[in-house]
Protein backbone atom coordinates (compact mmCIF):
# COMPACT_ATOMS: atom_id res chain seq x y z
CA UNK A 1 0.00 0.00 0.00
CA UNK A 2 1.73 3.39 -0.91
CA UNK A 3 0.74 6.95 0.18
CA UNK A 4 -1.93 7.69 -2.42
CA UNK A 5 -3.93 4.19 -1.35
CA UNK A 6 -4.06 5.36 2.44
CA UNK A 7 -6.56 6.86 3.84
CA UNK A 8 -6.67 5.81 7.43
CA UNK A 9 -5.58 4.46 10.10
CA UNK A 10 -6.48 1.95 12.99
CA UNK A 11 -4.79 0.90 16.19
CA UNK A 12 -5.42 -1.09 18.26
CA UNK A 13 -4.78 -0.32 22.54
CA UNK A 14 -3.63 -2.86 24.67
CA UNK A 15 -0.46 -4.38 23.31
CA UNK A 16 -0.12 -2.32 20.75
CA UNK A 17 -0.20 1.50 22.04
CA UNK A 18 -0.59 0.69 25.69
CA UNK A 19 1.99 -1.61 27.55
CA UNK A 20 -1.18 -3.47 29.23
CA UNK A 21 -0.76 -6.94 28.15
CA UNK A 22 1.93 -7.34 30.59
CA UNK A 23 -0.28 -5.80 33.05
CA UNK A 24 -2.97 -7.96 32.46
CA UNK A 25 -1.14 -11.32 32.79
CA UNK A 26 0.05 -9.88 36.08
CA UNK A 27 -3.38 -9.35 37.44
CA UNK A 28 -4.88 -12.45 36.24
CA UNK A 29 -1.74 -14.35 38.01
CA UNK A 30 -2.33 -12.42 41.11
CA UNK A 31 -5.91 -13.00 40.65
CA UNK A 32 -5.63 -16.81 40.62
CA UNK A 33 -3.72 -16.76 43.32
CA UNK A 34 -5.82 -14.89 45.95
CA UNK A 35 -8.64 -17.38 44.71
CA UNK A 36 -6.40 -20.33 44.43
CA UNK A 37 -6.22 -21.02 40.92
CA UNK A 38 -2.63 -20.80 40.44
CA UNK A 39 -2.98 -21.62 36.39
CA UNK A 40 -5.01 -19.13 35.62
CA UNK A 41 -1.99 -16.74 34.39
CA UNK A 42 -0.98 -19.88 32.31
CA UNK A 43 -4.27 -19.42 30.36
CA UNK A 44 -3.90 -15.47 29.76
CA UNK A 45 -2.55 -16.02 25.71
CA UNK A 46 -5.71 -17.31 24.59
CA UNK A 47 -7.70 -14.24 26.07
CA UNK A 48 -5.37 -11.99 24.25
CA UNK A 49 -7.29 -9.75 22.44
CA UNK A 50 -10.67 -10.80 22.72
CA UNK A 51 -13.20 -9.19 24.42
CA UNK A 52 -14.54 -9.27 28.06
CA UNK A 53 -17.92 -11.30 27.09
CA UNK A 54 -15.85 -13.76 24.75
CA UNK A 55 -13.07 -14.22 27.56
CA UNK A 56 -16.23 -15.03 30.15
CA UNK A 57 -17.54 -17.94 27.87
CA UNK A 58 -14.15 -19.71 27.79
CA UNK A 59 -13.19 -19.59 31.15
CA UNK A 60 -15.66 -22.22 31.88
CA UNK A 61 -13.29 -24.77 29.59
CA UNK A 62 -9.52 -22.66 30.63
CA UNK A 63 -10.28 -22.45 34.43
CA UNK A 64 -13.22 -25.52 35.20
CA UNK A 65 -17.21 -24.69 35.25
CA UNK A 66 -17.04 -24.79 38.92
CA UNK A 67 -14.59 -21.77 39.23
CA UNK A 68 -16.04 -18.15 40.20
CA UNK A 69 -15.78 -16.59 36.92
CA UNK A 70 -17.65 -13.38 37.31
CA UNK A 71 -15.55 -12.70 40.45
CA UNK A 72 -12.28 -13.62 38.99
CA UNK A 73 -13.34 -11.26 36.22
CA UNK A 74 -13.73 -8.50 38.74
CA UNK A 75 -11.05 -9.06 40.45
CA UNK A 76 -8.17 -9.27 38.04
CA UNK A 77 -10.45 -6.08 36.52
CA UNK A 78 -9.88 -3.95 39.90
CA UNK A 79 -5.91 -5.14 40.73
CA UNK A 80 -5.07 -3.76 36.88
CA UNK A 81 -6.69 -0.96 37.51
CA UNK A 82 -5.34 -0.10 40.73
CA UNK A 83 -2.02 -0.50 39.53
CA UNK A 84 -2.32 1.92 36.83
CA UNK A 85 -3.81 4.70 39.65
CA UNK A 86 -0.32 4.00 41.67
CA UNK A 87 2.12 3.70 38.56
CA UNK A 88 0.08 5.51 35.71
CA UNK A 89 -0.98 4.03 32.58
CA UNK A 90 1.90 2.04 31.14
CA UNK A 91 2.83 3.30 27.57
CA UNK A 92 4.56 1.55 24.30
CA UNK A 93 7.80 3.44 23.44
CA UNK A 94 7.58 5.39 19.90
CA UNK A 95 3.06 5.57 20.65
CA UNK A 96 3.40 9.54 20.67
CA UNK A 97 6.00 9.39 18.75
CA UNK A 98 4.30 7.72 15.77
CA UNK A 99 0.51 9.11 16.90
CA UNK A 100 2.52 12.74 16.53
CA UNK A 101 3.79 11.99 13.05
CA UNK A 102 0.58 10.31 11.38
CA UNK A 103 -1.28 13.07 12.90
CA UNK A 104 1.34 16.12 11.09
CA UNK A 105 0.46 14.22 7.68
CA UNK A 106 -3.35 14.54 8.76
CA UNK A 107 -4.02 10.85 8.26
CA UNK A 108 -7.21 10.05 9.94
CA UNK A 109 -6.58 7.89 13.01
CA UNK A 110 -9.18 5.58 15.21
CA UNK A 111 -8.82 3.24 17.71
CA UNK A 112 -10.44 -0.27 18.13
CA UNK A 113 -10.18 -2.41 21.26
CA UNK A 114 -11.84 -5.19 22.87
CA UNK A 115 -11.46 -3.01 26.13
CA UNK A 116 -14.82 -1.49 27.32
CA UNK A 117 -15.46 2.24 26.89
CA UNK A 118 -15.03 3.43 30.64
CA UNK A 119 -11.56 1.66 31.10
CA UNK A 120 -10.33 2.89 27.25
CA UNK A 121 -11.43 6.48 27.88
CA UNK A 122 -9.52 6.16 31.51
CA UNK A 123 -6.59 4.55 29.70
CA UNK A 124 -6.73 7.30 26.56
CA UNK A 125 -7.52 10.76 28.89
CA UNK A 126 -4.69 10.22 31.47
CA UNK A 127 -2.15 9.16 29.18
CA UNK A 128 -2.64 11.64 27.00
CA UNK A 129 -3.13 10.11 23.49
CA UNK A 130 -7.05 10.36 23.29
CA UNK A 131 -6.13 13.80 21.39
CA UNK A 132 -4.70 12.13 18.46
CA UNK A 133 -7.72 9.88 17.75
CA UNK A 134 -11.46 11.08 15.25
CA UNK A 135 -12.86 7.21 15.94
CA UNK A 136 -12.81 5.01 18.98
CA UNK A 137 -14.74 1.58 18.77
CA UNK A 138 -14.20 -0.34 22.29
CA UNK A 139 -15.56 -4.04 23.06
CA UNK A 140 -18.64 -3.23 24.66
CA UNK A 141 -19.93 -1.00 21.10
CA UNK A 142 -20.19 -4.12 19.55
CA UNK A 143 -21.89 -7.21 19.14
CA UNK A 144 -18.81 -9.95 18.58
CA UNK A 145 -14.91 -9.03 19.85
CA UNK A 146 -11.94 -10.25 17.32
CA UNK A 147 -11.39 -11.92 15.89
CA UNK A 148 -14.60 -11.65 14.61
CA UNK A 149 -14.00 -8.14 11.95
CA UNK A 150 -16.89 -5.99 13.25
CA UNK A 151 -15.41 -3.84 15.28
CA UNK A 152 -12.26 -3.21 12.28
CA UNK A 153 -15.69 -2.39 10.27
CA UNK A 154 -17.04 -0.04 12.56
CA UNK A 155 -13.69 2.07 12.90
CA UNK A 156 -13.70 2.54 9.02
CA UNK A 157 -16.89 3.36 9.04
CA UNK A 158 -16.82 6.30 11.60
CA UNK A 159 -13.54 7.18 10.16
CA UNK A 160 -15.31 7.31 6.87
CA UNK A 161 -12.67 5.36 5.10
CA UNK A 162 -12.61 2.06 3.12
CA UNK A 163 -11.29 -0.85 4.95
CA UNK A 164 -9.37 -1.14 1.63
CA UNK A 165 -7.49 1.83 1.77
CA UNK A 166 -6.81 1.49 5.94
CA UNK A 167 -4.13 -0.12 7.38
CA UNK A 168 -4.55 -1.58 11.00
CA UNK A 169 -1.65 -1.80 13.34
CA UNK A 170 -2.22 -5.00 16.22
CA UNK A 171 -0.15 -6.90 18.29
CA UNK A 172 -2.10 -9.84 18.84
CA UNK A 173 -3.24 -12.65 16.57
CA UNK A 174 -7.12 -12.20 17.12
CA UNK A 175 -6.84 -8.90 16.34
CA UNK A 176 -4.90 -9.12 13.10
CA UNK A 177 -7.55 -11.91 11.94
CA UNK A 178 -10.28 -9.39 12.91
CA UNK A 179 -8.26 -6.99 10.66
CA UNK A 180 -7.48 -9.25 7.45
CA UNK A 181 -11.48 -10.49 7.95
CA UNK A 182 -12.57 -6.76 7.47
CA UNK A 183 -10.46 -6.19 4.50
CA UNK A 184 -7.85 -4.07 5.54
CA UNK A 185 -4.27 -3.99 5.40
CA UNK A 186 -2.27 -5.41 8.57
CA UNK A 187 0.39 -4.20 9.90
CA UNK A 188 1.76 -6.22 13.51
CA UNK A 189 4.19 -5.34 16.14
CA UNK A 190 4.03 -8.81 18.31
CA UNK A 191 3.79 -8.38 21.83
CA UNK A 192 3.11 -11.67 24.29
CA UNK A 193 2.43 -13.60 21.93
CA UNK A 194 5.00 -14.18 18.98
CA UNK A 195 3.76 -14.07 14.85
CA UNK A 196 3.54 -17.71 13.48
CA UNK A 197 4.44 -18.35 9.53
CA UNK A 198 0.80 -18.40 8.83
CA UNK A 199 0.16 -15.00 9.61
CA UNK A 200 3.85 -13.81 8.23
CA UNK A 201 2.26 -14.63 4.79
CA UNK A 202 -0.71 -12.47 5.39
CA UNK A 203 -0.02 -9.44 7.32
CA UNK A 204 1.22 -6.37 5.16
CA UNK A 205 4.74 -5.62 7.19
CA UNK A 206 5.96 -6.66 10.59
CA UNK A 207 8.18 -4.93 12.89
CA UNK A 208 9.84 -4.83 16.29
CA UNK A 209 7.96 -2.08 18.01
CA UNK A 210 6.24 1.07 16.98
CA UNK A 211 9.67 2.95 16.58
CA UNK A 212 10.70 0.94 13.76
CA UNK A 213 6.88 1.27 12.38
CA UNK A 214 7.42 4.97 12.58
CA UNK A 215 11.00 4.67 10.92
CA UNK A 216 9.13 3.02 8.03
CA UNK A 217 6.34 5.89 7.76
CA UNK A 218 9.09 8.92 7.74
CA UNK A 219 10.25 7.19 4.90
CA UNK A 220 7.44 6.68 2.87
CA UNK A 221 4.47 9.21 3.79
Amino acid sequence: MNKKELEGVVFDADGTLFDTERLGYWAWEEAGRQMGCPQAADCYPEVVGRGRGDVLALLPRLLGPDFPHEPFMELRSRLATERMEREGVPVKEGAREVLEFLQSRKMPLALATSTYYDRTMYRLEHSGLGRYFQAVVTGDQVSKSKPDPEIYRAACQRLGVSPAKAVAVEDSPNGIRSALSAGMTAVMIPDLIPSSPELDSLIWKKFDDLSSLLHYLQRKL
